[in-house]
């Protein structure tokens, strides 16, 4: 494939959702009460939320609502630049504890999907070449829609062997090859064979990995710098992007690159950085009390509760002959 088509597909994406909305299990609106995490009410019933994305719940943590509080009274709910004319100090501040978080470079975008769309036509040359897993998110797909004539070749997920077979013959012709991946796939919730890619990093020169780690960042590594950054010990060929919602709790995303030429060209000539509005201040202020969270010693700890509840759940589904499409030790279970 060369892009992301969409049209082909409309009528049975639409047709697949208007049957999970009259099923009643998505595009519902909550009832207007006081949202504590852990229960949603819909139509007068409380439920048992298993839903959110919020997996350590630091979005009802009194530092975050502070911090939102704090940056509001002080730039206002909105700060009306775009970000490369004018920011507000905040975003160098979280950037510079990003990167006390993970030991990289850090760069800021509004969300991932516009970190991608920033980023990949920056680091992809027109003599290059681009293979995606299978099951990458679709906001990545999305984004190599923006690469031209650069040939994008899916590979079969996970698969080791069939990725070696193409960066081999890939590296004969291509200046660089690119590997487009998830941290942690969002359906299934199994992880990359980081190890195995690491290995294959070292093998071939001329590969390059990019990794979206949205849904491994803050529950998993220290400091909450997720998967792949914990996993991949030789960075210098490799990008990663962490959210700064889900997890997190906040908004926005952050970009962690090999080098400041790298970031400050991204940021120079990446095209969301360029037209797209800022985060706001009081996510900023937000985000920036979640990441000093994440700095602190205990924080630990919430992972560590967590990692005992995933695995408690896995035990019992297992116990309970629920079918799960995977036992790894993650907060996304996909039910076939």
């Amino acid at each position: 494939m060369t892009g992301y088509a969409p049209a082909r597909l409309t009528p049975l994406i639409d047709r697949s959702m208007r049957e999970a909305a009259d099923a009643g299990v998505i595009m519902l609106t909550a009832d207007d009460v006081e949202y504590g995490g852990r229960y949603v009410e819909i139509e007068g019933q409380r439920l048992l939320n298993f839903g959110g994305c919020s997996y350590l719940g630091l979005e009802q943590r009194q530092e975050l609502k502070q911090g939102a509080i704090d940056a509001l009274n002080r730039y206002g709910t909105q700060f009306p630049f775009p970000r490369v004319y004018l920011e507000v100090p905040l975003y160098r501040e979280l950037e510079s504890t990003v990167e006390a978080m993970t030991g990289g470079v850090a760069l800021l975008a509004p969300s991932t999907t516009l970190a991608h769309a920033a980023a990949l036509p920056i680091l992809v040359n027109q003599d290059d070449a681009v293979l995606i897993d299978r099951f990458a998110h679709t906001s990545l797909r999305m984004a190599t829609s923006l690469l031209g004539a650069v040939p994008v070749i899916d590979v079969r997920h996970n698969d080791m062997k069939h990725l070696d077979h193409h960066v081999s013959r890939l590296s004969k012709t291509y200046g660089a090859v690119w590997y487009f991946i998830d941290g942690l796939y969002s359906m299934h919730g199994d992880f990359a064979p980081l190890a195995d890619i690491a290995e294959l990093l070292e093998k071939h020169p001329k590969l390059h990995v990019y990794v979206d780690d949205a849904h491994s960042t803050s529950w998993l590594g220290p400091n909450g710098r997720g998967f792949a950054l914990e996993q991949l010990p030789d960075r210098s060929r490799v990008v990663v992007a962490l959210s700064l919602n889900k997890a997190f709790a906040a908004a926005g995303a952050a970009l962690i690159v090999p080098t400041r030429e790298m970031k400050d060209t991204i940021r120079r000539c990446g095209g969301p950085m360029i037209f797209s509005g800022p985060i706001q201040p009081p996510m900023l202020g937000a985000a920036l009390a979640s990441a000093k969270l994440h700095l602190r010693p205990e924080f630990s700890d919430l992972q560590r509760v967590l990692v005992e509840r995933i695995r408690l759940t896995v035990s019992l589904a297992q116990e309970l002959l629920v079918l799960l499409a995977n036992s790894e030790p993650s907060p996304i279970f996909f039910l076939r």
